[in-house]
């Protein structure tokens, strides 16, 4: 997956924090087929936006996500399509119209018969037994030279105690894809399974691409209908689904749209604001940002830009656009947010380009002044995290954040032992290979064995799932035999969260500052 996720040529619209590519199915198969021929040793991800995507990744709380592992693959995939029609109504909302609804069930035929013609091959993963094969033959029938690489109807795990043994579940299948040679591998896992599955996996993968296409396999053999073409057409495919099993799909359609609702009624709020508020403003031509130069010297400079009250679409393009080009200066840029009432909801989307900037190690930028209407009005619209940082902070800077920064360094580890405890901090981010990689988790088995461990999780930026797996063993071995305890300090919402939405957190004990200050203040320190 490339590092930058969201560059320049990228023509993206928000869906609450998660950028959906504005393209038609046939840009979108175009830009899969040139992946799928890059073959440069990465493996790219293509998702495709629905709303059970949107309910399972944010959640109601506008200061963090319910799954934070799963919305960080969807903001960092490298193609995103609208999937249901609720992502083309939202980008409407916001004054940004998609172009086309792209569903996985409609990229996938389109997907084969270019694959056909391209020579390229596809390896249908996920689905039960034997529908990924039932759906392969269909698809040959179709498509007349199409390649088949393979097909495989595991049984994934991604939460619970079975997550413990992904690493061996993982190998036979990774082994069977990259031994096929695809070119395009579908992934037919449902959501959030196959985002899961592919992110502990992103680094195994020797295939160029990879799509989530959740049931597709389904609609291909026939098991499950899709809507007349006229249906399809009035958007009202939900409702043909309905009918054709209607005891089990009508109350989780209604459930979905509701909580659709919920979520989205901030962004409706702010864009009525709007219209009433600033269309007299949005009308005016937008004056172009001029930078004052405050100090320089022959190597570095600092220059402030101050933003306008209203932050238009197109100042916003023209402020990326200013960035980009002195993306190689020396030079330390602040944007002074302090008198900015209101950005223009259409403009949301130049924030994941800005987010990048601020991640960019050549880039040295920050973001002053936000007053707390902005930053409500971005939280409800789900950016303020896209930016790295939550509602409370008064400067925005993720290069220059302890956490920002450990983030690019990989994975970091301390450790103190100080008598029978041992303060183990970690701080990047962290999944099951970089565990793996500095063998921590039996270094830990080791230091656990007559003591007390504790894990401070206060700098990671990201806990991923691969990572619970890798310690939850030995937390759990440690809690049944009473001779050694492994406990957790400085664990936000969102480490607590990832622990949960693995299902791996009744064996875990946290403790708070207090508690770590108090068993510290007992230790003698011999070693660092």
């Amino acid at each position: 997956m490339n590092t930058m996720a969201y560059p320049q040529q990228r023509d993206c619209v928000n869906s609450l924090g998660i950028p959906v590519d504005n393209l038609s199915l046939q840009q979108a198969v175009d830009r899969i087929i040139d992946m799928a021929k890059s073959r440069d040793g990465n493996t790219r991800l293509v998702s495709t936006l629905n709303v059970d995507f949107l309910v399972n990744s944010l959640g109601w709380a506008f200061s963090r996500p319910r799954h934070p592992e799963l919305l960080n693959v969807l903001r960092n995939s490298d193609l995103v399509t609208a999937d249901g029609f609720p992502i083309v109504w939202l980008s409407k909302i916001a004054g940004t119209p998609l172009r086309q609804r792209v569903t996985g069930s409609d990229m996938t035929p389109a997907l084969a018969a270019r694959a056909a013609r391209e020579g390229l091959s596809l390896f249908l993963l996920g689905g039960g037994e034997g529908v990924a094969a039932a759906a392969a033959e269909t698809l040959q029938a179709s498509h007349r030279g199409l390649r088949i690489a393979g097909t495989s109807a595991p049984f994934i795990h991604t939460q619970g105690p079975a997550l413990a043994d992904f690493a061996a579940d993982d190998r036979v299948v990774l082994d069977n894809i990259n031994n096929s040679g695809a070119d395009i591998l579908l992934v037919g896992l449902g959501n959030p399974k196959q985002e899961l599955w592919f992110n502990r996996n992103r680094h195994k993968l020797q295939v160029p691409v990879a799509i989530g296409v959740g049931g597709t396999f389904e609609f291909i053999t026939g098991k499950t209908r899709r809507a007349p073409q006229w249906m399809q057409r009035l958007n009202l495919e939900w409702v043909y689904r309905i009918s054709q099993d209607p005891v089990r799909l009508w109350r989780r359609y209604a459930k979905g749209l509701f909580k659709l609702g919920a979520l989205a009624s901030p962004l409706i709020y702010y864009r009525i604001k709007e219209d009433l508020l600033y269309s007299g403003m949005r009308r005016e031509k937008s004056a172009a940002p001029e930078w004052r130069s405050i100090w320089s010297s022959r190597d570095q400079s600092l220059a402030v830009l101050r933003l306008p009250s209203l932050l238009t679409r197109q100042y916003l393009e023209q402020l990326v656009r200013s960035l980009q080009a002195g993306r190689l200066e020396t030079a330390t840029r602040l944007l002074d947010f302090s008198q900015v009432k209101h950005v223009e909801i259409s403009g949301h989307q130049e924030f994941f380009t800005l987010a990048d900037m601020l991640r960019d190690p050549q880039n040295d930028i920050s973001l002053l002044g936000m007053t707390a209407a902005v930053k409500r009005q971005l939280a409800a619209c789900r950016l303020m995290d896209v930016l790295g940082e939550n509602q409370e902070g008064n400067t925005l800077n993720a290069l220059n954040s302890k956490a920002g920064k450990r983030a690019k360094q990989g994975l970091c580890c301390k450790s103190y032992m100080m008598g029978n405890t041992g303060l183990i901090f970690l701080a990047g981010r962290i999944d099951g290979d970089s565990l793996a990689r500095i063998g921590f988790v039996e270094s830990l088995r080791d230091s656990s064995r007559d003591r007390t461990c504790i894990l401070d999780f206060r700098d990671v930026a990201l806990l991923e799932s691969s990572a619970i797996a890798e310690l939850y063993p030995l937390i759990k071995s440690l809690q049944e035999s009473e001779k050694g305890e492994i406990l957790v300090s400085g664990a936000g919402p969102n480490i607590r969260q990832m622990f949960r939405m693995a299902a791996l957190e009744k064996p875990v004990r946290f403790i708070d500052d207090t508690a770590l200050l108090a068993m510290l203040a007992t230790g003698e320190n011999t070693h660092d």
